[in-house]
């Protein structure tokens, strides 16, 4: 069995309560060896340097849109879990929203088969809240559940009926399975553009008020509290959400929340010239609104931090602003543009880390990514000083459209693990 030696890495692992300089040695498919001494390589087979670099649990991005099935020549499935894969995430979790939905056994089960055959990240799926996601009539949760559905999502729209967001509670709380829900009431949002603001009034675009995310963000709360079942907001992006959920999770209610770092590193100014790269869902928000989401990261009002890779065709952006599709290509810049954090805001590589592997787990009721020996050897491995611009056209993803173009960034992906196996290039 191969043995590979990571050394003279800085080792950080929430779970392991582990922040130190040190060395791993990988056997197979675990971790053989965690240590502070540099062991003789005698016996080891491939030795990579790791100084400078931050060695960490394998990230775990848990808001991925696929396009495949139904506009693979996007992106196939192949491509976006070895694009994740070269980009530092170990674990991707897919939303329901392809063509067919995935609102069955069969297509969790089919896709799955398929994925387990790729190189790359691993791969999980949300099961639709409702069936096609018609936001009518609840979808076959249960079974969707045996087949392995890490929990239940509605992409991007929110069940805006409340009795059947009841219901749907009520089934996942019975099957210990997380609801995601992307919080926007459909009257407030329907039609607009982006945040309204002096921006929106100044460019003659039709803006969407940023209670929109939160009243529905407020029912649902409500809603945990009468069910009990496991609620996750997902890409939070304004400050009078932040004050909701701190509000929540102070009475201890079982809800975790997402952020994306268009929200912590970009305001709705960014539109000022009609670049649809920054056309998104929700839609970048205003300073004081970028600056709160930093500090419930910070604080931890905020779990996670996922990439919303949402893959878009050309012609769909190259529209003016008002018709142009919302999304963007996120799994390539996760990584850097969260440790971002660390270079411009001083949140603490342990906090990042913690949002990027042992947060998203947890809600998820995967098992805990760890720096420990006989774990799973799924490791990330990014070089904290190392300046580059994020260029579109770079991607492995056919998706290359991003509202992070030409943004300069501070660190890169240096190396990944997936069950022992290397899987960048």
């Amino acid at each position: 069995m191969s043995k590979t030696l990571l050394k003279n890495g800085r080792l950080i692992c929430p779970s392991e309560n582990l922040d130190m300089l040190g060395h791993i040695i990988i056997e197979g498919d675990h971790i053989a060896s965690v240590v502070t001494q540099l062991p003789d390589n005698a016996d080891i087979d491939t030795v990579i340097d790791c100084t400078g670099c931050v060695i960490m649990p394998g990230a775990i991005d848990m808001r991925v849109q696929s396009a495949d099935p139904g506009t693979e020549h996007l992106e196939s499935l192949s491509d976006l879990l070895a694009a994740a894969g070269n980009a530092g995430i170990t674990q991707l979790v897919s939303l329901p929203a392809t063509s067919p939905v995935i609102d069955s056994a069969v297509m969790i089960d089919s896709l799955k088969l398929r994925a387990s055959s790729y190189k790359g990240a691993l791969f999980h799926l949300y099961g639709a809240m409702t069936q096609s996601l018609d936001n009518k009539h609840m979808a076959e949760l249960g079974m969707m559940a045996k087949a392995g559905a890490v929990g239940f999502a509605n992409s991007l729209e929110s069940v805006s009926h409340s009795l059947l967001m009841r219901r749907i509670m009520t089934y996942s709380k019975m099957l210990d399975k997380p609801i995601i829900h992307h919080c926007s009431d459909p009257y407030l949002s329907k039609d607009t553009d982006m945040n309204e603001s002096e921006t929106a009034i100044r460019l003659g675009l039709i803006g969407e008020p940023s209670i929109a995310e939160t009243i529905i963000l407020e029912r649902d709360i409500n809603l945990v509290s009468l069910t009990g079942c496991r609620y996750h907001a997902a890409h939070i992006s304004t400050a009078s959400s932040i004050e909701a959920l701190r509000l929540a999770k102070s009475k201890g209610l079982p809800i975790t929340a997402d952020t994306s770092p268009a929200y912590f590193l970009l305001n709705d100014k960014a539109t000022a010239d009609y670049n649809t790269s920054f056309r998104l869902n929700p839609p970048l928000r205003d300073e004081a609104d970028r600056l709160a989401i930093i500090d419930a990261i910070a604080d931890g009002t905020i779990d996670a931090i996922a990439s919303d890779h949402h893959p878009i065709e050309m012609d769909r952006k190259m529209l003016p602003f008002g018709q142009a599709a919302s999304g963007a290509a996120g799994v390539e810049t996760l990584l850097p543009l969260a440790f971002s954090l660390f270079h411009t805001h001083s949140i603490s590589l342990t906090k990042i880390v913690n949002a990027l592997s042992v947060a998203p787990a947890k809600t998820l009721s995967l098992p805990i990514p760890k720096l420990a020996i006989a774990a799973k050897a799924n490791i990330t491995i990014v070089k904290l000083s190392s300046s580059s611009v994020i260029r579109g056209s770079g991607f492995m993803s056919q998706s290359q459209i991003t509202p992070f173009e030409h943004y300069l960034i501070d660190s890169k992906v240096a190396g990944c693990f997936v069950n022992g196996i290397s899987v960048t290039s």
